[in-house]
């Protein structure tokens, strides 16, 4: 039986207890799981089996808690994705994930019929019309001529998430879901991919026992109990939010107040409204509120300030502790590993600004390039193992990744004589952007694509207030009188193919490229004649996107 499924369904917790509040309002533990299993009810029913991945598209909301817990319930796989995606982007995520069916948004859905390439896989969709509301509004079914439709049974699936509305699960719902004991630990809970600097996306299907070992893991190094209460507005499509926020709170038996995005001006009144007592942020977000006017109290409650998913600078650490009283807690995490890998301790105990912190419920290592174990100080690359760990990439033969049972992070850092852990760069050439990863290649597939552009090479350069900014250095054919209207074009292609974030914040016209012996871009070597002056745009041509 999943331990999973175990504690989030059958937990002694208070079931008349507030759990979760989307939009004003608040779900009791009990109803939330209610209308968990009523939809895990009507999927199933509609042909929807463990292990088949379903595709959760929509924002922060109760819909995707709801929708996420109803898929864990049944044995089926989550696999979210950015609900701002293009439909084109959309379309490549469905292929890869050879989804069985979507939760979506009906705008989502209409860009997808309208591209008439529906991958086969896909035979049934779940659409969200309002995301404050905990069931879907329509259920759509593909014939076998390829054809959709609305499923006769929409109309029972509404009125059976109106009598689960009351907090009574589906009438008959037991005889339809999976029984508890034919899902096991070893069942695939989240699939999630992470990019790598090739292109090609690697597949983390992270399975019941991970996602509980780092929910533990959390729980213990936060010391969450009942009494607590997160304010999650990070990405519930990405493992941070999902795990770290949403899964350890409902574990611990906490309160999750949940928003659709981050909102500095409202950051400070819901903290004290709901008398949040943790947050998990990102170093975007910690430098935005630094610029933001204090607020002239500031609410007692608040223990911490988590940090993870991106470098944070030891100033602004310093200067958010001295100004808002507040403890900032930094942490690292990966997919791969179900979020956390490491993080300071609470107070009273000691952090150390710059570390991210001890490894907390697995083990940690630093190794040279033929994997030996480097004394304390020396830095390398971190490979890590542990019940939180996966084994390995998901239809991928990658045995350089797991070489020796043992994760290779691609990171690289030391371990004082204490045991912190300081990151110091990455191997890889992933572009950070406010915890954000982006391939470069991906970028540059589509800058490609324009007849003016002869050369490319997408890299991360420092950002204040991002960490780093995508950076497009073009070797292009236009005159200079015309590289204005080229930038222009350039940042369009990525805006129709591209999600935002994606997108370059500048396009630097350069008059070359430095490539390897096979032609392969030299991203690592470009940024550094860049940052250390060595390589000047051409005629000092730099044009910033709006």
């Amino acid at each position: 039986m999943s331990q999973l499924i175990e504690r989030l369904f059958a937990a002694p917790f208070d079931g008349d207890a507030p759990c979760l509040c989307f939009a004003g309002r608040w779900y009791r533990r009990r109803e939330l799981l209610a209308e968990a299993e009523t939809l895990a009810a009507h999927m199933s029913q509609a042909g929807v089996q463990p292990g088949q991945r379903v595709i959760l598209g929509v924002p922060n909301s109760a819909a995707f808690a709801i929708a996420w817990l109803a898929l864990i319930r049944m044995g089926a796989v989550a696999a979210p994705c950015n609900p701002d995606m293009p439909v084109a982007e959309l379309l490549v995520f469905l292929n890869r994930c050879q989804a069985a069916a979507a939760v979506l948004r009906p705008e989502q859905w209409q860009a997808l019929q309208a591209s008439a390439s529906i991958p086969k896989s896909l035979t049934r969709v779940w659409l969200v019309e309002d995301v404050a509301q905990p069931q879907p509004a329509r259920y759509l079914l593909r014939g076998r001529d390829g054809g959709w439709s609305e499923a006769a049974d929409a109309l029972a699936q509404r009125e059976a998430a109106s009598a689960s509305s009351q907090g009574e699960a589906m009438p008959g719902a037991a005889g339809i879901l999976p029984d508890l004991a034919d899902i096991s630990d070893e069942a695939q809970g989240v699939l999630l991919y992470t990019s790598g600097t090739t292109g090609v996306p690697k597949a983390v299907g992270l399975r019941h026992r991970h996602l509980l070992a780092t929910a533990d893991n959390v729980i213990v190094s936060h010391q969450l109990t009942e009494r607590d209460v997160t304010y999650c507005f990070l990405p519930l499509f990405h493992i941070n939010a999902q795990v770290i926020a949403f899964l350890a709170t409902l574990l611990s038996g906490g309160r999750i107040v949940l928003a659709p995005k981050f909102s500095a001006s409202s950051f400070w009144p819901q903290v004290e409204e709901y008398g949040v007592t943790w947050v998990s942020a990102v170093p975007t977000i910690i430098a935005i509120l630094l610029k933001k006017p204090r607020p002239e109290r500031i609410p007692p409650h608040l223990r911490f300030v988590r940090s993870a998913s991106a470098p944070l600078p030891v100033l602004d650490a310093m200067r958010f502790e001295r100004r808002f009283g507040i403890p900032i807690i930094q942490s690292y995490g990966m997919t791969e590993a179900a979020s956390q890998i490491c993080v300071n301790p609470l107070p009273p105990g000691e952090r150390r600004l710059g570390s991210v912190g001890l490894p907390v419920g697995l083990e940690l290592m630093v190794v040279d390039d033929d994997n030996r174990p480097l004394p304390r100080g020396q830095a390398g690359e971190i490979v890590i193992r542990g019940a939180s760990v996966i084994e390995a990439y998901e239809g991928l033969d990658s045995p350089k990744d797991f070489a020796g049972g043992w994760f290779h992070t691609g990171d690289l850092g030391y371990q004082d004589e204490d045991g912190y852990v300081f990151l110091t760069g990455r191997k890889k050439e992933m572009i950070n952007r406010a915890g954000e990863k982006i391939s470069p290649y991906e970028v540059e597939n589509v800058i490609r694509e324009h007849p003016r552009v002869r050369q490319v090479g997408v890299i991360g350069l420092p950002d204040p207030l991002y960490g780093e900014r995508v950076t497009a250095c073009v070797v292009s054919d236009a005159p200079p009188a015309e590289r204005d209207g080229v930038a222009s074009e350039i940042l369009k292609l990525c805006q129709s193919s591209l999600s935002r974030y994606k997108w370059p914040a500048e396009v630097l016209f350069v008059d070359a490229i430095p490539v390897g012996p096979t032609g392969k871009v030299q991203r690592t070597r470009l940024k550094q004649e860049l940052l250390e002056g060595e390589r000047v745009p051409a005629d000092s041509e730099r044009r910033s996107m709006p």
